[in-house]
């Protein structure tokens, strides 16, 4: 939810706007008519754009004429915007050099015949030289600006800042050297991305050797004996593996270390609930909603966590321990095996909202702090989609704060820091830990403006509670309810540590130390 201060000056106008297009109607027009109405609402966003970039550059310049950091109107922009810190730190660089720099590209954006990518390509590509030269790329694309694609447009922001400068293009090179690194992103399909930005030659480089190893992976020494050569063979036909696979498992291997078939030693947590893990224990049926969900990462199918945790029990190292809806994946890089637990996961009567969690792991401590980074695996602040690296006191501990689990929110560093600013207030609605609702987090800006932060379901965003029909299902109102569980779920039971046993939940929840009880 979000709420805004009393409409007034040019926001009233806006909206009215915005209001009035609900009236565009696609009954009784002709086909050129559409056609023309959609080229006019292209022109209508490139001249809204425009508008957002003068505001921007305005109350960000304005903060920094008095001396002052900007950390919070930026932060406050990016929540006016629906976006990401990050992004909305591209919309101010950019606002500020449409408006004080390039005043061909600005009227473009104006007048709707550019959009705002495009406004955005052409300061990204200008962004190493002077102001003057800025003014004069400006200057020389302004005749064909309107009429360029994405690529003929960049390279030509390029193409016309070497001329004029270029030293600024061998400095664009150093910079973009000295910004090498890895990154990692998810992708659809339980898969992830790996990504290596550094210099062409190293990374073409890298793949030629690649490509190289790849081609030499059926070849087989003649001078083996006859029975190993025969076994290499085999080994050959059987890897069925096609060309991107291979090129893809071999440069993983290479990374991590890892000898083939060596399980990776990193902890990935999968959620699901008991019926997902175990269906044998639950008639042999998977559930309607068979899917695990890695938090932070998205949903899997069940059957590939389930194949996942199967894997694990072929490792000789692995433990589960008594449990019903978590999974984790871990061990310690010097260990020859990858170690595994199961530790249950308490959620409302709903399914929805994590409550509690068994506080018992051998090797590892911080039991409240897991538990948040499983209830908020990205940041608290909408539209922030950064991992929430930093536990935070929503009402701070010097002001009385407690270190609980409804006191807490997990937030990215930026707007860890941010929510300090003056001006900025963070409260606690609803603890979502006493049946009253989801924890809920209200934050209001030094504008006035408010936003209600929502921690996300434990079974991923998109999750939807099972449906009720009549009385046929009533929603557990207990962690364990009598029937609820199956009396003996013997896959665990036989896979339980001897010293772990089955934790009762005290009637009093509470959380001390590293335990998990919750109130």
């Amino acid at each position: 939810m979000t709420e805004t201060p009393t409409l007034a000056g040019p926001e009233v106008q806006v909206r009215s706007v915005v209001s009035s297009l609900s009236d565009v109607n696609p009954e009784g027009l002709t086909e050129a008519q559409r056609v023309a109405a959609v080229s006019a609402l292209e022109a209508l966003k490139g001249a809204a754009a425009a508008a957002q970039a003068r505001l921007t550059a305005a109350a960000v310049v304005d903060r920094e004429a008095l001396g002052e950091d900007s950390r919070s109107v930026r932060a406050d922009l990016a929540l006016a915007r629906r976006c990401s810190p990050a992004l909305a730190d591209q919309h101010v660089g950019v606002a500020k050099a449409l408006v004080g720099e390039m005043p061909l590209t600005m009227g473009a954006l104006e007048r709707g015949e550019i959009s705002e990518r495009r406004a955005m390509i052409v300061v990204r590509e200008t962004a190493c030289l002077s102001v003057e030269h800025r003014a004069e790329v400006d200057r020389r694309l302004a005749p064909t600006i309107a009429n360029l694609g994405d690529k003929a447009l960049a390279g030509a922001a390029r193409r016309a800042g070497a001329a004029l400068d270029a030293e600024s293009l061998a400095e664009r090179n150093r910079r973009a050297v000295a910004s090498r690194r890895v990154s990692v992103r998810a992708a659809a399909d339980g898969m992830a991305w790996l990504s290596i930005l550094g210099p062409m030659k190293e990374i073409i480089g890298a793949h030629v050797a690649l490509l190289g190893e790849e081609g030499r992976r059926n070849v087989i020494d003649p001078d083996l004996p006859a029975d190993e050569w025969e076994a290499a063979a085999a080994a050959a036909r059987a890897d069925t593996r096609g060309k991107g696979a291979w090129l893809a498992d071999r440069a993983l291997e290479l990374l991590s270390g890892r000898a083939k078939g060596q399980p990776q030693q990193v902890e990935v947590s999968l959620v699901m609930t008991d019926q997902v893990l175990l269906p044998a224990a639950f008639g042999g049926n998977a559930p309607g909603d068979d899917v695990a969900v890695i938090p932070g990462w998205g949903p899997i199918p069940g059957a590939e966590a389930r194949a996942h945790i199967a894997a694990l029990l072929d490792h000789s190292d692995t433990e589960l321990t008594n449990g019903a809806n978590g999974v984790n994946r871990g061990g310690d890089s010097g260990d020859a095996g990858a170690f595994g637990w199961l530790r249950r996961l308490f959620t409302d009567p709903t399914g929805r909202d994590l409550v509690a969690l068994d506080s018992k792991r051998r090797l590892f401590h911080g039991g409240l702090r897991r538990f948040l980074e499983l209830r908020d695996p990205t940041c608290r602040v909408p539209w922030c989609d950064a991992p929430a690296i930093q536990a935070d006191h929503v009402h701070a501990v010097h002001d009385g704060g407690a270190t609980t689990g409804a006191n807490a929110g997990g937030l990215c560093k930026r707007h860890n820091l941010v929510k300090e600013e003056p001006g900025w207030h963070m409260n606690v609605e609803s603890t979502g830990l006493d049946g009253t609702g989801t924890h809920r987090i209200r934050i209001q800006t030094p504008t006035g403006r408010i936003h209600d932060a929502t921690a996300p379901p434990i079974l991923g965003e998109g999750w939807s509670p099972p449906t009720i029909i009549g009385d046929e299902f009533e929603p557990p109102q207990d962690p364990f309810p009598e029937g609820y569980l199956p009396d003996e779920l013997p896959p665990i039971e036989l896979l339980r540590a001897p010293d772990e046993p089955m934790l009762d939940p005290p009637d009093d929840w509470f959380v001390q130390d590293d335990a998990m009880w919750v109130a």
